[in-house]
Parts: structure tokens; C-alpha cells; sequence
């Protein structure tokens, strides 16, 4: 049996330059190329925007689906894979972490849907076609005066619209909860996001926002409907899928690199959470199956 090829890493700089913005036109349904239709990762962000038509994604084996007039925000490191493209129209851009302001990739970081999906109204996709435009022309005319300041501006711009487009639907849903709870559970959301020295526990967290273990379960729990054991376990999870695809990694060496003392208990975790044992996720290659937002809809 041929051996299985790790999930590469694109990087940044070995595709493009900082960022990169070009046109999607798609008149009929295609099949994507091999490159994009296998498992794999980013160094950097990913940002599509559709017009009109639809895409099929699947972003750390969950589907996500892609329609008229929605954007889509992959993080670096997530493994994804393009499903189906077409018909479609939109655009398409890339851009190193880099070029965002700490303050930016904090907002970024907080968003409590995952993967961030957002239909849009039609003046917030405009505004995002003149940006994406303006990226597109500039980011090649080596002529422009003050060029990198001005595309490192027109990315700025767009990740603090993503930004407003994802406020305006948390607001939709968790407009009931207070500017507090949402500011606790942002916070939240983004530590749990930071790779940890150790499995952590719900009190790392409450101890790092200054909170009780009861306060902060509490309001998490409010907002998003699930506790902090579920988000933690969900997040260890997907982490041990995105380790488990990788070829010659032991199940037990997941579990360790993963924190975890006991190979076994990971395992059973492992079943509860995803429904079957790590070494049957593995010889199926990982399939799509949790939700894609922690937002109560």
C-alpha cells in the first residue's frame, strides 16, 4: 500500500508576495486542481468573497458551502480542501499576518463563529468588491509611489470590514447578552485559539481573564449555549484531526503531543466527541461532521 503524503503547508511566500488578490470566474461547475482538492494548509489568511454562484469547502473536516453574495475567512494553519467550485463570481485574496495590526488580528481572533462564514448585505459587498479592486490593481504596479503602505492600508481595510460584518451577525443572534458577556467570551475564544504548554484546564482560563471558573462557565455558556469542558474538548479535538491525518504519527504520540498521559482516556475522548475511535478517523482520511459555528442560531 503506498504511503500516505503529509498535509503540506503552503507558504506565503513560496505562492505570492505579502498579499495577493485576483479575480474567481468560474462559468461552469468545475472540479478543483489537485492542489487545492487535497488536504492542506496556510502560513496566512484566505479570504473569499462570492458574488454570485456557490463553492464546496471542507475546512478541519467540517462542510462548509459557500453561496451568492457571502464571505469566508480561513486562519492560517487550518487544513481545508475545495470540494466543487461553479458557476461562480467573486474574488480571491491572500494575505501574510503580518500586514495586520496587532489590535486587528485580536478582533479577528475573537469572532465566536468557526469557520467564519458570513452572508453580507449588498453596500458591505460592495464595499469589499472597491477594496479587493484596489488591492488587485496596486499590488503589481511597481511604479506606485508608496505602494506597500498603500495595499498594507486596502488589507487593513478589508479585515476590519470582515470585522463589522461578523459583529453585525453576532449582534443579530446574541444582541439579548450584555457588551460584558461578549467582550468575556470573545476573550475567551481567542485563548483558546493560542497553542498551550499543557492540556488546559477551565481555571487556566478563568485565571488568565481575571474571573471565577463559575463566572466565566456561566457566561460562556450563556452566549454560546456549551460549556468551557465543551470548547476545550472541542478544540483538542479538532487539533488531534488535523494531527491524525498526518502519516506515521502514532495514535499515542498524538495523544502526548496533545498533553494527554493516557493514550486510552485521549481515545475515548476522542469517540465521545467525534463518534468514532482516532485510528478509524485516520484510515477514512477524515470526514466533515461537526457543526461550523459555536453561535446558537
Amino acid at each position: 500500500m503506498p504511503r500516505k503524503a503529509r498535509v503540506p503547508l503552503h507558504p506565503m511566500q513560496e505562492k505570492f508576495a505579502d498579499v495577493y488578490a485576483v479575480p474567481l470566474l468560474a462559468d461552469k461547475s468545475v472540479s478543483p486542481p489537485d492542489e487545492v482538492a487535497q488536504p492542506h494548509r496556510h502560513d496566512y489568511y484566505y479570504c473569499l468573497l462570492l458574488k454570485e454562484g456557490t463553492m464546496e469547502l471542507e475546512v478541519d473536516f467540517r462542510p462548509v458551502h459557500l453561496g451568492r453574495q457571502m464571505l469566508f475567512l480561513l486562519y492560517p494553519g487550518q487544513i481545508h480542501r475545495v470540494v466543487t467550485t461553479g458557476p461562480a463570481r467573486g474574488w480571491y485574496l491572500a494575505f501574510a499576518p503580518a500586514l495586520l495590526a496587532a489590535p486587528l488580528r485580536d478582533l479577528l481572533e475573537q469572532r465566536l463563529a468557526d469557520p467564519l462564514l458570513l452572508p453580507l448585505t449588498a453596500p458591505a459587498a460592495e464595499l469589499l468588491l472597491t477594496l479587493l479592486r484596489q488591492i488587485h490593481l496596486l499590488q503589481g504596479d511597481e511604479q506606485q509611489l508608496f505602494r506597500l503602505p498603500i495595499v498594507q492600508a486596502l488589507v487593513q481595510a478589508v479585515g476590519y470590514q470582515v470585522v463589522a460584518a461578523a459583529t453585525a451577525s453576532e449582534q443579530q443572534v446574541l444582541g439579548q447578552h450584555s457588551a460584558r458577556q461578549l467582550e468575556l467570551t470573545r476573550a475567551f475564544r481567542q485563548l483558546l485559539r493560542q497553542p498551550a504548554a499543557a492540556r488546559p484546564r477551565p481555571a487556566d482560563y478563568a485565571a488568565a481573564l481575571h474571573v471565577s471558573v463559575r463566572y466565566l462557565n456561566d457566561t460562556v455558556r450563556a452566549v454560546t449555549g456549551f460549556s468551557l469542558t465543551h470548547h476545550l474538548q472541542q478544540e483538542l479535538v479538532r487539533e488531534a484531526q488535523r494531527l491524525l491525518v498526518q502519516p506515521g504519527l502514532p495514535v499515542s504520540e498524538v495523544a502526548y503531543r496533545l498533553h494527554f498521559d493516557d493514550p486510552k482516556y485521549f481515545s475515548r475522548l476522542f469517540r465521545r466527541v467525534v463518534g468514532t475511535s482516532p485510528g478509524a478517523f485516520r484510515q477514512r482520511g477524515g470526514l466533515a461532521g461537526s457543526p461550523a459555528s459555536i453561535v446558537p442560531q
